[in-house]
């Protein structure tokens, strides 16, 4: 027997109902479903398609689909931080970590004079007039 669209969609709400959230991750349970419950009605003909769809869920164990959905989360955990440290990596190169390094420490300086709050609303009124004219 096949499994036809119709228990395709009931077992993407199957996975939904158990808190599959991630589209990619209820596509790969799905599919692993699918051949199993397709294997379960190659022994067993006999079966429904719920009797055979609970009898693949059980082989997940106790926790059911959270160990999978953690090791996905883990995956895209250290796949986002690869990206973010390729960005950092990229951006510290040598022209902008002397020049982040400059400014953090000439806001640093300025914070220690007595009037750096006057000096601070001054740069933004006059950046304000400017834009406020130039338009």
């Amino acid at each position: 027997m096949k499994l036809t669209q119709n228990h395709i969609q009931e077992l993407y709400k199957f996975t939904r109902k158990h808190y599959v959230e991630y589209y990619d991750v209820q596509s790969e349970l799905v599919d692993h479903l699918a051949n199993d419950i397709e294997e379960i009605w190659q022994s067993q003909p006999y079966l429904s398609f719920e009797a055979a769809r609970d009898k693949s869920f059980k082989k997940f164990g106790v926790f059911g689909f959270m160990n999978v959905v953690e090791q996905k989360q883990t995956q895209m955990t250290k796949r986002y931080f690869k990206t973010i440290l390729k960005f950092i990596k990229e951006w510290f190169r040598l022209p902008k970590i002397v020049l982040t390094t400059l400014l953090f420490l000439g806001f640093y300086q300025l914070q220690k004079l007595p009037n750096a709050y006057n000096i601070y609303r001054c740069f933004y009124c006059c950046n304000s007039f400017r834009i406020l004219y130039n338009n």
